[in-house]
């Protein structure tokens, strides 16, 4: 008879052998700690001054700019070219009547008889005239045109070839995260070098921003073709040229057009930030709203922004209306263009172009009295909150990675982390990313701004996945909350720390909360759509065995949603990485500080490197949670 072996002593051996990387972890952390324990914080001295350089380089192209070839070759007639696409968008629409503005724009939707998107055009213009917006509203618009035209026209035929040719696309595809995952600030810097201040530096980062959504989109639309259509072609006698541009162009349009979208509502983030390196338009009025603490004026220029993003994105959308029988008959939209043209003749004569003043920003004053009336009933609550937070989370937790937890031990940890989550080569990159963060000379801010961003990501999460949940699951809950979360998605990210700098004062605790607000909206809506995309069988095979609509949800909507969920964990990370800058301008300590400091002082060294070790952080962080989601993505094996 054979002997059967206790399922206690069975597993035993597996218990070992899974408890041997963190016994071998604590080991380590250990001997660590007590060899440094007199160095916690990263030495000084191991400083590569990278600053230094950066600076000379700085102080030679200020003194170059208008001698060397590099500029007068090169780089100014770039620029030139660039500001003069800005400069005739932003002539025409100021020079125009306004009615002629709205009537030009309005003429795409309403010739595809799109009304309710022509009623969204007009009536976003309507309300940027209302509150007297016009003119940092038309100097925006032409801003954004500009740069979403150059992300195209650069974008397509990048998309195109990476479609048709896959070494291009494997060749573009690091480029094209490392340009998503780095911040749209950090970019300041070395424009602002390059091109000086102004629009140019903003729309050129713009596009360096906002270009990847319209390359993957691109990409993704023309390789979505059916064969069959593409062959078809062939068979015909069409040429490889002809068949992209009559039959994968065209059947790739609406996907095209969602990568156009994205587009916008990235480049819109760029706005309000642009205003640090001398950009004009609606980002100057947000600016001022914040300095002088008024969270009515900001909330009107945000929504202006958001009109704007709500045009633009309209305006995509009827472009790649492919139905011909929705269209207007030719002589109709003749007509009315040339009525628009006869509208242009006579306001100029009249000398009408602004928009008739009808309020200003003083309509919004009871949202500046409703914020000061909350700051001043209840400033014991919220000096409390703002104690509480600071004292007993935000300086235990740097605390205790500055001043206990030496530098070392941090290294290996976070070494350890990538090398069980995928392999040795990311945790040899974690671990020298975060050990380049010391030599930078950046570590105690560094570990401010983790510290912030965990924080605020914690938050986030706290109230993002419940809601995504709920909304996933209830279609009438995911109605209501798409016009709030694409209007938060939209809105000025200074926009969210105006009322909040009010009621805490600058320091940390505004720049947390205002994140919390700003980066849970993606939190939401991708949670939503994990949750939507469960398969329809899943669910119904566990009805079937009699689970409760609980067990139904823990035990298989959310674990078949946990990488879309992880995925959502990951842009709300990258959200409040991106808000660092924001809660630099209020007071809030770290990386983002020191690069909005840099960019007032023209300290360029200081950006560098605070912008390389936030850069750094991002991609640590990314590929953290990519590598979490790819393990719990479930096996595709048949």
């Amino acid at each position: 008879m054979t002997a059967t072996i206790p399922l206690r002593e069975r597993s035993a051996p597996l218990v070992l052998r899974r408890s041997r990387p963190w016994v071998g972890l604590m080991a380590a952390a250990v001997a660590l700690q007590i060899a440094f324990r007199s160095v916690a914080t990263f030495p000084a001295e191991l400083d590569t001054w990278l600053s230094e350089p950066i600076d000379r380089a700085g102080a030679w192209m200020r003194e170059n700019r208008l001698v060397h070839p590099l500029f007068t070759e090169f780089l100014t007639p770039i620029s030139r070219f660039v500001g003069g696409i800005i400069e005739r968008f932003t002539d025409f629409l100021l020079w125009a009547p306004w009615f002629v503005v709205i009537a030009l724009v309005a003429l795409l939707p309403l010739s595809r008889r799109k009304w309710s998107a022509t009623a969204v055009v007009v009536g976003g213009f309507v309300y940027i005239g209302v509150f007297d917006l016009w003119e940092p509203s038309m100097e925006t618009l032409a801003l954004m045109s500009a740069s979403v035209l150059l992300a195209v026209v650069i974008g397509l035929p990048i998309g195109v070839l990476a479609a048709t040719r896959p070494r291009v696309e494997t060749a573009i595809r690091p480029a094209l995260d490392a340009m998503q995952t780095i911040p749209a600030f950090v970019y300041f810097l070395p424009l602002f070098m390059l091109l000086g201040i102004g629009d140019v530096p903003a729309a050129v980062t713009t596009v360096i921003y906002a270009l990847p959504p319209v390359v993957r989109l691109t990409t993704l639309g023309i390789k979505q073709v059916p064969t069959a259509a593409v062959e078809a072609s062939t068979m015909f006698g069409a040429s490889s040229l002809q068949t992209m541009l009559k039959v994968q162009l065209p059947m790739a349009v609406r996907t095209i057009v969602t990568g156009m979208s994205q587009t916008v509502m990235m480049a819109l983030g760029i706005v309000v930030l642009a205003t640090l390196i001398g950009a004009g338009g609606l980002g100057s009025p947000i600016y001022e709203s914040l300095n002088q603490r008024r969270a009515g004026r900001g909330l009107a220029a945000g929504f202006a922004i958001v009109a704007i993003a709500m045009i633009l994105d309209r305006l995509a959308r009827a472009a790649a209306e492919r139905d011909p029988t929705r269209r207007l008959p030719w002589r109709v939209t003749a007509g009315i263009a040339g009525g628009i043209a006869a509208a242009l003749v006579a306001g100029r004569a009249a000398g009408i172009t602004a928009f008739p003043a009808v309020w200003d920003w003083a309509a919004w004053d009871p949202v500046d009295n409703g914020v000061a009336w909350i700051r001043d009933n209840l400033r014991d609550q919220t000096r409390w909150l703002n104690d509480t937070t600071v004292t007993w989370v935000y300086l235990p937790l740097r605390d205790l990675l500055t001043d206990t937890i030496v530098w070392p031990v941090i290294v290996v940890a976070v070494g350890w982390v990538g090398w069980r989550l995928r392999s040795w080569r990311l945790g040899v990159f974690a671990a020298t990313a975060v050990a380049s963060m010391g030599l930078l000379g950046t570590w105690e801010p560094a570990i401010e701004t983790l510290v912030q961003v965990v924080i605020s990501t914690v938050l986030a999460l706290t109230l993002a996945i419940p809601l995504g949940v709920w909304a996933g699951r209830n279609r009438r809950i995911q109605a209501a909350l798409s016009p709030i979360l694409d209007t938060l998605q939209t809105m000025p990210a200074f926009v969210y720390v105006i009322p909040f700098v009010v009621w805490f004062t600058v320091g940390v605790v505004p720049g947390i909360i205002a994140t919390v607000a700003y980066a849970m909206v993606p939190g939401v809506a991708i949670t939503a759509l994990g949750i939507r995309e469960v398969p329809a069988e899943s669910i119904e095979a566990s009805q079937t065995f009699g689970a409760t609509p609980r067990q139904t949800m823990f035990g298989v909507r959310i674990p078949l949603a946990a990488p879309t969920i992880m995925t959502a964990v990951n842009q709300v990370i990258m959200m409040a990485l991106a808000m660092q800058i924001i809660a630099g301008t209020v007071g809030g300590a770290g990386l983002g500080y020191l690069v909005y400091e840099a960019l007032q002082r023209s300290n360029f060294g200081q950006g560098f490197e605070a912008g390389l070790a936030l850069v750094l952080m991002a991609m640590v962080l990314d590929r953290f949670t990519e590598s979490v989601a790819d393990r719990l993505r479930p096996p595709t094996g048949h």
